[in-house]
């Protein structure tokens, strides 16, 4: 046994025990009584209290009006601090990973800057033709899932002007959307169902799937498309591919809120 080993097997053990009750509090999701905090602890009511009070003394839990215990402001704090610190583009990785893996698409991450939507990460699949999207390529918000679920994510302010562009460089008949109006109905719809999806707009025979990743004040941090061709992504099968990319997002949430249903 070395130095280091040593030291972290000294440890204190009041410490760790207190630690165990804030945990307890933590997982449980909702305030609880004390003989209700004893009986998951398995430890008697008494030494429980004890450490519930210096858990209140130093704001870690709080006791309500009905008696019952819960987490208290310095907890919330310490977790909102933690959560800001998380990089969520690495905290997804693996449901990227996971995507690539069921649907066999290639797969881009992007990010909203002051130009628009902007590929920040792209993976190829393994199959024979491959849609590659380089990295810093500005996705149009009209014709692509992306910039269609980013558009709808955004300030009106902000994504008007730069729609009234599109549609000024690019006006072509059959186009949809072909003006403010409509996007306003296609916003209503992406929004309600929670993705974007395009079947041939931006380039024939290619179809797409947008999901959104919020972070924890839910806002929008990035959006991941799934792109493939008609082998990949038949039309007819779309759903399929869009009720497993919602299900992934479902997960993903989870993990800011633990009372999500997965």
């Amino acid at each position: 046994m070395n130095v280091e080993e040593e030291k972290l097997q000294g440890g204190v053990q009041s410490l760790e025990v207190g630690l165990t009750v804030l945990d307890a509090l933590t997982e449980h999701n909702a305030p609880m009584m004390l003989k209700e905090l004893s009986e998951v602890l398995s430890m008697h009511p008494a030494k429980v209290h004890r450490y519930v009070v210096s858990l209140i003394r130093k704001g870690y839990a709080q006791q309500l009006s009905d008696g019952r215990y819960s987490l208290g402001e310095r907890a919330h704090a310490f977790g909102v601090n933690a959560l800001k610190r998380t990089d969520m583009l690495e905290l997804t990785q693996k449901y990227i990973a996971q995507i690539q893996q069921h649907l066999n698409c290639s797969i881009h991450v992007s990010k909203w800057f002051a130009d628009g939507a902007v590929v920040v990460q792209s993976l190829e699949s393994n199959h024979v033709f491959n849609i590659i999207t380089r990295v810093g390529s500005r996705m149009p918000l009209l014709k692509s899932a992306t910039g269609r679920l980013h558009a709808c994510l955004q300030p009106e302010y902000i994504i008007k002007p730069l729609l009234e562009k599109e549609w000024a460089s690019s006006a072509k008949a059959g186009q949809y959307p072909a003006n403010w109006e409509e996007f306003l109905q296609l916003k209503e719809k992406i929004l309600q169902q929670g993705y974007a999806s395009v079947t041939g707009d931006m380039m024939a025979g290619i179809h797409a799937v947008a999901i959104p990743v919020y972070n924890f004040s839910r806002q929008l941090d990035h959006v991941i498309t799934c792109i493939g061709t008609e082998d990949q992504l038949p039309a007819d099968q779309m759903q399929q591919a869009i009720d497993y990319l919602l299900g992934i997002q479902q997960q993903i949430d989870a993990l800011f809120n633990p009372q999500v249903a997965v």
